[in-house]
């Protein structure tokens, strides 16, 4: 155990520069998706060192001077990202952690004010939260599903992903999973945004997550699905959110209320969405 714990200590002290992000790459059709996994975000500045980013700001210092938020998440993962880029058009979608952060409501305790009696009674002795500098969504709860660049056009539509296709085993050639945020909000519960990412021979299906848990109090989750197709031009794009209080669901089970993943099916459905995401070509502009 002692040498376990000294390497983690070296590695956190490890310079930026020594552990680089790791990258991929595939690419389907006229689409590429790019991922990339690295280390928390460091909560100390760093501008004065050699390792400097983002005009000389270091990271931390570009999230304090980007968000309006009194905190952030214990574990800000501010380098992962995936981007499914539309090659032809330039255009693409992708998924950052500072542009989902920069969503989440920096004036307004959204767990009190929509849950507030039984806020009051089941945590009003929470030091952590009794001593918050001012209110602001500590749930991280953000309404993120995704960063689109490129000439695109959106538009509502009832279209849906093949669902033969999906169900079908064919061989899988890249599938990734990879965390933009986690916090265990003071012991209180947890808040988590993850990302999934499954590349098949005919299509690419990629999961936004976040699950929100408030222990004895609330549970949310909301999934934003991005599905295109490796002949396509266009992706589609579904927001589902699932929301519940902890008296709705109560019953399910300890086993079931603490599983982030099986806890979904239980909550109702607020709030159902369908996109369509077209990516115009060169010869789609004049």
């Amino acid at each position: 155990k002692q040498w376990y714990q000294r390497r983690v200590r070296a590695a956190s002290m490890m310079p930026v520069e020594e552990r680089p992000p790791i990258r991929s790459s595939v690419t389907l059709g006229p689409w590429e998706i790019i991922t990339q996994q690295c280390h928390i975000l460091r909560s100390t500045c760093k501008c004065t060192a050699d390792n400097t980013a983002y005009s000389g700001r270091c990271v931390a210092c570009i999230y304090s001077d980007t968000l309006t938020l009194p905190d952030l998440p214990e574990m800000t993962f501010d380098r992962n990202f995936l981007s499914l880029r539309h090659t032809p058009s330039g255009g693409s979608i992708s998924l950052i952690t500072l542009d989902a952060l920069a969503l989440v409501d920096p004036s307004r305790d959204a767990v009190k004010v929509s849950y507030a009696a039984e806020w009051q009674e089941k945590r009003r002795d929470s030091e952590h939260l009794n001593n918050t500098v001012k209110p602001f969504d500590w749930t991280f709860k953000t309404a993120y599903r995704g960063s689109v660049s490129g000439a695109h056009s959106c538009s509502e539509t009832q279209e849906e992903p093949d669902r033969e296709k999906l169900l079908r085993r064919d061989q899988i050639l890249f599938s990734t999973e990879l965390v933009l945020f986690e916090d265990e909000l003071a012991d209180n519960g947890c808040s988590k945004l993850v990302v999934k990412c499954r590349v098949m021979p005919s299509f690419v299906l990629i999961l936004l997550r976040q699950y929100v848990r408030v222990d004895r109090v609330m549970y949310r989750v909301q999934e934003t699905r991005l599905y295109a197709e490796k002949t396509w031009n266009h992706v589609l794009r579904e927001v589902t959110v699932r929301e519940a209080g902890y008296h709705q669901v109560q019953d399910l089970g300890h086993s079931l209320l603490f599983d982030e993943w099986a806890i979904g099916q239980y909550l109702p459905v607020t709030e159902c969405q369908r996109e369509r995401l077209d990516f115009r070509l060169d010869s789609d502009s004049g």
